[in-house]
């Protein structure tokens, strides 16, 4: 569970698959903009083809109006986890890791979607009997789609709105401005990079104006 919502190991009864069925808290649900994020995520995800990006099977709303996304039951550990255990990488597990990464940004940014929030915690590591740390990318919430998906609404955020993780943002993510595009991701994949490598993120502060500054 998070302040969003709670994560469940759940089974398709029909063909009797376990998957992961994500949920909003119900107060989180009853914010319109919480509730039409939640809904983005799983439209950003689902328009992007590739094996590096989790893959969603299904969404909608539960009985009680609780919105719920079904997506794939992944094993292992996030890349933040990973580095706390471990501490930090050698330069051949961050280069095979980064390349995975970047293969699904591109084809999240061939798709016209700009993921906005690329952090360790937002990359998995998938525990893999053929390929042990495959990478997934997770958690559309806060992404820009540059092109038209279902909906006519293209953005949810507001010119000046401040959404990300300030460790891992550009510059001009940080400052709010309204057209960013793919190129700030690939500044929070540079940040990624220093903290495999360091153990740290590249900024530290206690405050949001600290790690603006530096």
């Amino acid at each position: 569970r998070g302040g969003m919502g709670r994560v469940y190991e759940a089974r398709n009864d029909a063909i009797g698959k376990r998957v992961a069925l994500k949920t909003l808290h119900p107060e989180v649900a009853k914010n319109r903009e919480a509730a039409a994020r939640f809904q983005r995520e799983a439209q950003a995800a689902s328009a992007v083809e590739s094996p590096h990006i989790v893959e969603i099977f299904d969404a909608g709303f539960a009985d009680d109006g609780t919105p719920f996304i079904v997506m794939e039951l992944m094993r292992g550990e996030s890349l933040a986890a990973h580095i706390k255990r471990v501490g930090p990488l050698s330069f051949d597990e961050t280069t095979r890791i980064v390349r995975q990464l970047l293969r699904g940004l591109a084809k999240a940014h061939d798709a016209g979607i700009v993921h906005r929030d690329l952090k360790p915690d937002n990359v998995f590591l998938v525990d893999r009997e053929d390929d042990p740390n495959f990478v997934k990318i997770l958690d559309f919430g806060i992404s820009k789609v540059q092109r038209e998906l279902d909906t006519p609404t293209t953005t949810l955020t507001r010119e000046g709105a401040i959404l990300g993780t300030p460790c891992y943002m550009s510059p001009e993510q940080s400052q709010g401005f309204a057209d960013v595009d793919h190129r700030t991701d690939l500044w929070s994949v540079g940040a990624i990079v220093h903290e495999c490598l360091t153990g740290r993120p590249p900024f530290a502060g206690t405050t949001y104006g600290q790690i603006v500054v530096q």
